[in-house]
């Protein structure tokens, strides 16, 4: 099973998110975070705030993802602190999810959940597409699990549109027809030719290495 299978199963493909409606996702499940620990060990929530340090971590983390997940902003330098960042940003995602579930903390992060899993498809689609350049560059957390092809419900992520738009779109008579084949039972697209087809969604803007 993929990371983003475990905790960002929700996500609707045609979601459109948007950069400025990030922090106050990340705020509200931080301090859901916060409510949860200080109601599980019996601490007072600021002075746990004062040791965690704030929000400011995990909001910065959220814009360099969004970078990369929807502007396809792919840095070659520093892969270090990124491999850190997006493992941060699953563990605060899937943690929020938890704080929600167990503690009524009301910090589950919708559009962070549909970001980390556009960012995992991103990254499938340019390892496949990019090589090697690519997966020397993507964070550990998103390598190794491409496979040559995306799913319909995949490539509408990265369109931004709904799955049933994209099957529409594989239709004969359909133009600019996008091309899929049978994986086992499952209808796909290869990856080259998802590509093809996403240049032209006005949604979707193609990786650059930066």
């Amino acid at each position: 099973m993929r990371l983003e299978d475990l905790f960002c199963n929700h996500a609707q493909p045609q979601t459109k998110i948007l950069r400025h409606q990030l922090a106050n996702e990340v705020n509200d499940a931080y301090l859901g975070h916060l409510n949860a620990e200080a109601e599980k060990y019996r601490c007072d929530p600021k002075a746990l705030d004062k040791i965690l340090g704030g929000a400011s971590h995990f909001n910065a983390i959220a814009e360099s993802c969004y970078d990369y997940a929807v502007e396809g902003q792919l840095k070659t330098t520093g892969v270090g602190p990124q491999d850190e960042n997006w493992l941060d940003f699953a563990s605060f995602i899937n943690q929020a999810r938890w704080d929600n579930e167990f503690h009524s903390a009301n910090s589950r992060a919708p559009s962070l959940e549909h970001l980390f899993k556009l960012g995992a498809i991103r990254a499938r689609l340019d390892s496949d597409t990019l090589g090697h350049v690519a997966t020397d560059a993507l964070p550990t957390v998103l390598k190794d699990t491409e496979c040559g092809y995306l799913t319909l419900n995949e490539v509408a992520f990265l369109a931004q549109m709904t799955e049933k738009a994209v099957r529409n779109a594989t239709q004969p008579t359909a133009p600019d027809r996008l091309h899929t084949r049978k994986e086992g039972t499952r209808t796909v697209v290869d990856s080259n030719e998802a590509l093809r087809w996403l240049k032209g969604r006005r949604h979707f803007k193609p990786t650059a290495l930066v």
